[in-house]
């Protein structure tokens, strides 16, 4: 099974220099999933896709998003979205066709910390499916199935990586089809800068997936504010101003660059050009149960979907 490694014991991560967590974690907040108001689901609570969709080991995922009436998300900076207090996020996951857990991120302040200002954890399901319960240690194999809920606290190992501490939430991952989800959001006047249209991931077919893939797996920890970047200046983050992949930090700082962190005597380059079977970013991606592996975290089996993509992209670069 998955271990789940608290936020603060990753280099880099936060937390005082006794390696205790900062605070007692979640500060208040709620026992079960009917306290969030999740159930009683209304006209305010906006279901919603990303174009690119994280993996999570097979499992498939339903998003919603509530804002207080009133209300706007900052959408100042586009790329880095930032919710009003009292906006909510929840994510269900199903699992084997079983309803595993519902996550959410709320905001609860705006005092400039972000440990004061999110409240975040995962509830289980019961079986009757009449409520979920908060779980603040996490769960292993949920609902008879091989999915493994966080620890509340691990939430921070992907979610520090953005400034609004969102993800998904954005203008590239909800321009996805025909932009309807990022158009229902200008339409209800959500948007404190309502973008023209919707964005794309720069290039076409194979180079456009393959740099959406590693944007919406990799991007939350390898860009300049994630977990990890004290081993590493990779940056897979994508930016609407992108105007095509050579202008993305994924080809600048990982095309035909050398390892940094990570080195193992088969791979010289990040992403060697023409050769996957050399590229030390695809080999990470292609195991796991081990130190190597990427993600470090929450994931127990290899996206061959995503290995064939990369593997692709790799094969066709010059």
């Amino acid at each position: 099974m998955v271990f789940f490694v608290s936020w603060w014991l990753i280099p880099g991560c936060g937390g005082d220099d006794d390696g205790a967590p900062p605070h007692e974690f979640p500060p208040g907040g709620y026992e079960r999933l009917s306290e969030t108001g999740f159930l009683d689901a209304g006209a305010d609570l906006i279901p919603f896709e990303v174009a690119s969709v994280l993996w999570s080991d097979g499992a498939t995922k339903e998003r919603w998003l509530r804002v207080p009436e009133g209300a706007q998300i900052d959408t100042g900076d586009m790329d880095h979205w930032s919710l009003p207090v009292g906006a909510q996020l929840w994510k269900s996951f199903t699992r084997d066709g079983v309803l595993v857990e519902t996550r959410l991120i709320e905001r609860i302040a705006e005092t400039g910390d972000r440990d004061d200002d999110f409240w975040v954890g995962a509830f289980v399901w019961r079986d009757d499916g009449g409520d979920a319960d908060f779980a603040p240690d996490g769960a292993m194999d949920a609902g008879g199935t091989d999915h493994d809920v966080p620890d509340a606290r691990a939430c921070w190992d992907c979610h520090r990586g953005q400034p609004g501490a969102v993800l998904g939430l954005g203008a590239l991952q909800l321009s996805g089809g025909d932009g309807e989800d990022l158009a229902r959001l200008v339409d209800a006047g959500l948007l404190s800068a309502p973008p023209d249209g919707p964005f794309a991931p720069p290039g076409e077919g194979l180079v456009r997936d393959a740099l959406a893939y590693l944007h919406a797996n990799c991007s939350h920890c390898h860009n300049p504010i994630g977990s990890a970047r004290i081993d590493t200046d990779m940056d897979l983050q994508l930016s609407v101003a992108d105007a095509t992949p050579e202008d993305t930090m994924t080809y600048r700082s990982a095309v035909g660059v050398e390892l940094q962190y990570w080195m193992d005597d088969a791979y010289d380059l990040r992403v060697a050009p023409g050769d996957p079977a050399t590229s030390g970013l695809l080999h990470r991606m292609s195991v796991r149960d081990t130190d190597v592996g990427m993600p470090p975290i929450a994931s127990e089996r290899v996206d061959d979907d995503g290995v064939a993509l990369v593997t692709a992209w790799i094969e066709g670069l010059e």
